[in-house]
């Protein structure tokens, strides 16, 4: 569970994020909606332990994450992967070093248990067959799936996607969509979406959290996020 709490956070001196108010349950994933510039951003680094709030808290897991002592603050990294928007792979990899390094990075050592994983996750995305290729010898569309594997290949708890649909043709798209809907039929871990893409929200979340000006001016479910008579929420569906 995330619980944040009257989250508020400047950067150079600009107000960011203002009293920005949620509890994410158990097995609920979130989709995190708003204009550029809204906050999405800022607020998907604070989740990650990047930007400390000024005021307000945010707890995982009922661990203060701004509070928490070294070993805590390691132990709530380790819940939570980042699947970035252009895949953030290293050209200089091949799909197997790159989503066996999250695993090397965490002291893994044996070599036929970093391979048995790599290929488990590379085949949830349809995508075994690629080991020896590089980053350059892919698609767009394969190199999101190969961060999707990369995200999933020590098992994170929470898995934050950054715009996973923006710039793919539409084929594409629903490729990604597919295989992102795998991981919550799984309930391999809980998703926490940011996107400009409205078509996409009920695939993704059962919780809505719509930002402005870096402000909440809704959360909720997904359901009754079509009856708020917020002026920007209407004009952002309607425009």
């Amino acid at each position: 569970m995330i619980k944040v709490k009257q989250l508020r956070l400047s950067l150079g001196g600009k107000l960011i994020l203002n009293e920005v108010d949620f509890c994410l349950p158990d097995n609920e994933n979130l989709v995190i909606l708003g204009r550029s510039g809204s906050g999405k951003t800022v607020l998907m680094k604070s989740l990650l332990g990047i930007y400390p709030p000024d005021e307000g808290s945010i707890e995982v897991d009922g661990v203060n994450l701004y509070q928490a002592n070294k070993q805590q603050l390691n132990d709530l990294k380790q819940k939570f992967a980042m699947v970035f928007q252009h895949a953030a792979l290293l050209d200089s990899f091949n799909v197997y070093q790159n989503v066996a390094l999250p695993l090397y990075e965490r002291g893994e050592k044996n070599e036929d248990r970093i391979m048995s994983r790599v290929l488990e996750c590379l085949s949830l995305v349809g995508l075994e067959h690629t080991l020896e290729l590089y980053p350059a010898e892919l698609s767009g569309g394969m190199r999101k799936r190969i961060g999707i594997a990369r995200a999933l290949v020590y098992e994170p708890e929470y898995i934050i996607f950054d715009e996973p649909v923006s710039g793919l043709d539409p084929i594409t798209s629903s490729e990604t969509l597919y295989y992102m809907r795998q991981i919550i039929e799984h309930n391999s871990a809980t998703l926490i979406t940011i996107t400009h893409d409205i078509n996409t929200i009920g695939q993704l979340g059962q919780k809505v959290l719509f930002l402005e000006m870096g402000r909440m001016l809704y959360y909720g479910s997904f359901e009754d996020l079509h009856s708020s008579q917020d002026p920007t929420i209407h004009q952002y569906f309607n425009s």
